[in-house]
């Protein structure tokens, strides 16, 4: 069932809406984007509980509190003061993270969880054992909505260095050769973080696409480049799965064919 009137009316209650411009002094990111593009190439149908991870010092929380007013929210980072700021000044119920996102149980019945950020810093074995972790807390028609650093980052690099040109000519390289790179940030293996989750990533579309298909029970639902802040790509991706049945009439000369997921 189209969901293009709801997303509608929650994008018109987010225009007529005041943002809260209580930005902590720690936040180094505060961003104004917009997620209802994803949720209309889903098939989600209600916005009920979302989950902001990590949410750093709300930069999209104070966005998204306005554009779903009606769900519930929850404020999740290992940075504890994040959490804090997004508990008092949001009103986001706090969930406070562990180095491994696999071992946490981050509840269930989830509509919507936005990743901003987070998959720009992983390496490709976390990246993708953290998004297929998160699948498991979404609800029947709940998505998850991240973003990975692609192609046009070869070119922002040029400008806005992200790690040193040595760490660089490294992630180039396993980019070139894989169609992902990544590379720690210096003095990483000396962080509380685990192996592979405190750095800079650069991946190919197809790559992303391809690994998002290794997790059982999951549609892609959307794929835009630049699409964050004119930066990073977004993607989308979530239940139901691909193999849902879809009743499809078929009409040949009267004869009436529905076609369902295959056995």
């Amino acid at each position: 069932m189209p969901n293009w009137q709801y997303i509608l009316n929650c994008l018109n209650a987010y225009r007529s809406a005041e943002i809260d411009q209580r930005i902590s002094p720690k936040d180094g990111m505060n961003d104004n984007e917009s997620i209802a593009l994803a949720c209309l190439a889903s098939e989600v149908q209600e916005i009920r509980k979302v989950c902001d991870l990590p949410c750093g010092y709300g930069r999209v929380l104070r966005h998204l509190v306005q554009l779903f007013p009606q769900a519930d929210f929850y404020a999740c980072d290992l940075d504890t003061e994040g959490v804090d700021f997004c508990k008092t000044t949001f009103g986001a119920r706090p969930v406070y993270s562990r180095a491994e996102l696999s071992e946490m149980d981050l509840g269930a019945g989830y509509d919507l969880i936005w990743v901003g950020s987070l998959f720009t810093h992983t390496s490709r074995e976390v990246t993708r054992r953290w998004m297929a972790h998160l699948a498991n807390s979404l609800s029947p028609q709940g998505l998850v909505v991240a973003t990975v650093l692609g192609r046009w980052g070869q070119h922002t690099y040029q400008a806005f260095p992200y790690i040193s040109e040595e760490k660089w000519k490294g992630i180039l390289q396993g980019y070139n050769e894989s169609g992902y790179g990544y590379e720690d940030y210096p003095g990483s293996e000396s962080s509380s973080r685990i192996a592979g989750s405190r750095g800079i990533s650069l991946v190919k579309p197809h790559v992303t696409i391809q690994d998002l298909e290794d997790i059982p029970d999951i549609r892609i639902f959307h794929y835009q480049e630049r699409g964050w802040a004119d930066h990073h790509d977004v993607v989308a991706f979530g239940r139901p799965g691909y193999t849902k049945p879809w009743p499809i009439m078929l009409k040949k000369d009267r004869d009436v064919s529905v076609w369902t997921s295959p056995s």
